[in-house]
């Protein structure tokens, strides 16, 4: 048998690998690799690059692939990384964060700045920013002012979220990754 012959994968298998490595490295980040920040005397801010992940899956495969690698990673990291009983709505939102950037690109557009700038910003203001503060206000009792630390955490990670996809894009084309 040759390497060639060994190697000739689908296509749709490569995503379905490349999307589980995906969600993995998103539990790892998310789960592991962040910090909770408490602003206001609770939990209502985590620093880190869970999403990262779930981006790039929706940047390079659209909203479903990304849906479903942002949905499982919310769940996995429930389930291995307790932080409290587990609430499906922020695997709803985690959904979101998948699918809202993966709309931008869901008819294969380039992968320029503005239109990652355009999907990010728009994915994170949404689900981070607006959902996941409304969702902490009604479960937790969390005061409205969490939404300033969130805006403030935003403002630097989405500009952070952009260099580091595009950069991560550009270098697996480059690679032949994929």
């Amino acid at each position: 048998m040759e390497k060639n012959d060994r190697l000739n994968i689908s296509a749709g298998t490569k995503k379905l690998v490349y999307c589980a490595l995906l969600t993995a490295l998103g539990v790892v980040l998310g789960g592991m690799l962040s910090i909770p920040a408490m602003p206001l005397g609770s939990y209502t801010l985590k620093i880190g690059f869970g999403v990262l992940p779930v981006i790039i899956a929706a940047v390079l495969y659209g909203p479903v692939y990304g849906g479903v690698v942002g949905g499982l990673t919310d769940l996995i990291q429930a389930l291995i990384f307790p932080k409290g009983p587990y609430m499906p709505w922020f695997t709803v939102i985690g959904v979101l964060f998948g699918v809202i950037p993966g709309l931008f690109f869901s008819k294969g557009q380039p992968v320029t700045w503005r239109r990652l700038l355009a999907a990010i910003f728009t994915g994170q203001t949404v689900c981070s920013v607006i959902l996941n503060t409304l969702l902490l206000m009604w479960l937790y009792g969390s005061p409205y002012h969490i939404v300033y630390a969130r805006i403030i955490n935003q403002a630097v990670m989405i500009p952070l979220y952009t260099v580091m996809v595009y950069w991560l894009i550009k270098t697996l084309k480059r690679g032949g990754v994929i």
